[in-house]
């Protein structure tokens, strides 16, 4: 039939306007469809394009008209196979009054071609590449005249820059999409602290990954002895109406690409309940490179897209027929060079052609997915290094207190021996002479009964004090705080030890001109620490010597007043070795005494808010500073 000029140029212009009002891709093919079969007045219409990379080349129909519609949503046509793949192979337009007749002719019965006599295909070419054909059916035999093929031409021409930037429109707006879900699943990782949860929404994500044409996802991860690789978790649908209900609930209609996937904890309930999760958990296999795919992606840290046609390895081929899948992904999970397991992707109800694009979407959510174990185990890592380092803290706490036991043990043990070795002695002394069993001549330094007793109350009274000592030490008793004068507390210890000042020929030199006035402080406690210190610094005056003591008011810093009783002998001082233990518990370089006094002395100084600090001055003589607070707001009385 012959086509008027004008029809021909209202084709042309009505596939202008459609390449000039929409960029989605779907709309120009199915208005370009209807317009050619109008127009041209044929019976059916059909438009493939290209899809798949260079080795797996195939066509794929995405727009017909006049054919079945409810068979076309999955039909692929090889590349060079039959007439439409001859056209795309070779670039060139072919008519056919009788296509069955052709050599070249495949019938394809999804799309019933046998009710068509003549066909013409036109080739859609961009440089040298062909992206697609659109095919031109009629059911009685008809001759394609050269206008007609070539108008058809004009069409392929001018819609083929449309569809080409349709496409790259919808490739950038889906790679914008595919970063938005991969943001808002990290966030959502973010936010979730258990490692299992975090794993279901990373599989979500990929799963949900609009344009990749993959509803399943699987997980296998090696067990702890990394011999074994088994399955661990999988998200995906069982059925197609459940992949269908997944693309229409999942990716809302009408907005495309805006996720509004249900991350409550009941998705992840759901999830474990399905079959597909079940069959994966049933998996496992051998961590051998040559064992198997799974295997050989993860040791050779290489992701892949596998055909199951190609698989001949048993364990490989139990993996299909588990899938029942005809192509998938696999994407190993590595971090820090640390394998853990790979993903297996799968396009059982889409059967549509997992692309490299697709590839590198799986890679940067398995990289999370990889990161997000390596940051559990290095975090259960640390919570564990934490438990052992507390118990090893524990354990060492526990033997210093009992090496402290022991040696306190020890201490008051070799204390209390020699008083009671004295006790002991003049008791049964005692007890001989009484029953008149004693057969040693009396002893001329104990003549009466009355000596023994003496010797035995004088021993009994300072095992009593070692005691008070010992108890009082380890209390530190909270002093009772009282408003009074420092002044009158250092005459009262001085009157206490007149006799040994005045045997001893020591000179006491007193300044209380800076007297600080009244302050709190427990007064029988800072007389004990008194007595420790003036009775420490007689004896280290035997021959005879100066004790100066001050009571004033000082600043150790600005805006800090304390009062300070400052005790100077002139003794000679103290040995180095012997002064860094001056404060240990039960350390005495005499042969009586506790070793308790200035530990005790300490402790009070330190209840009081103060301290007690020693200058010692080696053939000189040591000075004692006990310092207190002029005010002591933070300690309080309780009855």
């Amino acid at each position: 039939m012959d086509i008027p000029t004008n029809i021909g140029l209202e084709i042309l212009s009505e596939v202008g306007h459609i390449s000039n009002s929409t960029m989605e891709v779907d709309t120009i093919l199915s208005h370009t469809i209807n317009i050619i079969k109008n127009k041209l007045q044929i019976d059916a219409c059909a438009l493939y394009l290209t899809e798949g990379n260079h080795q797996n080349l195939h066509l794929k129909l995405k727009a017909s008209s006049g054919l079945p519609v409810n068979r076309t949503s999955k039909i692929y046509l090889p590349w060079g196979k039959g007439v439409t793949g001859w056209v795309a192979e070779h670039g060139q337009p072919l008519a056919l009054s009788e296509a069955m007749q052709d050599p070249r002719f495949i019938y394809f019965a999804e799309i019933e071609e046998e009710r068509y006599q003549s066909m013409l295909s036109v080739p859609m070419n961009f440089k040298n590449d062909c992206i697609g054909v659109i095919n031109v059916h009629s059911i009685e035999n008809r001759f394609f005249k050269p206008v007609e093929v070539t108008l058809l031409k004009t069409i392929s021409e001018q819609i083929v820059g449309c569809i080409r930037n349709a496409m790259e429109y919808e490739k950038s707006q889906l790679m914008l999409r595919q970063q938005t879900l991969l943001y808002e699943i990290s966030q959502a990782v973010q936010a979730e602290p258990s490692l299992e949860n975090r794993l279901w929404l990373l599989l979500i994500g990929i799963v949900l990954g609009e344009g990749n044409g993959c509803h399943r996802a699987g997980l296998f991860l090696l067990d702890e002895q990394q011999t074994r690789l088994k399955g661990t978790m999988g998200v995906g649908p069982d059925t197609e109406k459940e992949a269908e209900k997944l693309c229409r609930d999942w990716l809302t209609p009408g907005i495309k690409g805006k996720q509004s996937y249900p991350l409550e904890k009941n998705c992840f309930d759901f999830l474990r309940k399905t079959k597909f999760h079940q069959n994966i958990q049933s998996l496992e296999f051998p961590y051998l490179k040559e064992n198997n795919i799974l295997a050989e992606a993860l040791f050779l840290d290489s992701p892949k897209i596998v055909a199951t046609k190609e698989i001949n390895s048993p364990d490989t081929e139990k993996l299909a027929h588990s899938l029942e899948a005809n192509e998938f992904a696999i994407v190993p999970l590595i971090a820090h060079d640390i394998p853990f397991g790979v993903i297996l992707i799968d396009n059982l109800f889409t059967d549509t052609a997992i692309k490299s694009t697709n590839l590198q979407q799986f890679i940067r959510l398995a990289t999370q997915i990889s990161w997000a174990i390596e940051n559990f185990r290095l975090f259960t890592k640390l919570i564990q290094s934490n438990r052992e380092l507390l118990s090893t803290k524990e354990r060492l706490i526990q033997n210093e207190k009992l090496a402290a036991l022991g040696e306190l043990s020890a201490e008051v043990a070799h204390e209390i021996k020699n008083p009671l070795v004295s006790i002991g002695g003049f008791a049964r002394r005692l007890q001989s002479k009484l029953s008149g069993k004693s057969i040693e001549a009396p002893s001329p330094n104990l003549e009466t009964l009355g000596e023994y007793a003496d010797i035995i109350v004088s021993e009994v009274e300072r095992l009593e004090d070692l005691l008070k000592n010992i108890l009082i030490f380890p209390k530190g008793n909270k002093p009772y705080l009282k408003l009074g004068h420092l002044s009158p507390i250092v005459r009262q210890v001085l009157d206490c030890f007149e006799m040994e000042l005045r045997e001893a020929s020591i000179d006491v030199q007193l300044d209380f001109k800076n007297d600080p006035g009244p302050l709190a402080f427990d007064e029988e406690q800072i007389k004990q620490v008194l007595i420790n210190v003036v009775f420490n610094a007689i004896e280290s005056m035997s021959q005879g010597g100066t004790l100066d003591i001050k009571v004033e008011q000082v600043e150790p810093e600005p805006g800090l007043s304390m009062a300070e009783i400052v005790i100077k002998d002139t003794g000679g001082g103290i040995a180095q070795e012997t002064f860094q233990n001056i404060f240990n518990p039960f350390f005495t370089t005499k042969e009586t005494g506790s070793g308790l006094g200035l530990s005790i002395s300490r402790r009070i100084m330190e209840n009081h808010g103060g301290q007690i600090l020693i200058k010692n001055n080696v053939n000189q003589g040591v000075t004692v500073q006990l310092v207190l607070p002029l005010q002591n707001d933070g300690l309080s009385n309780k009855t």
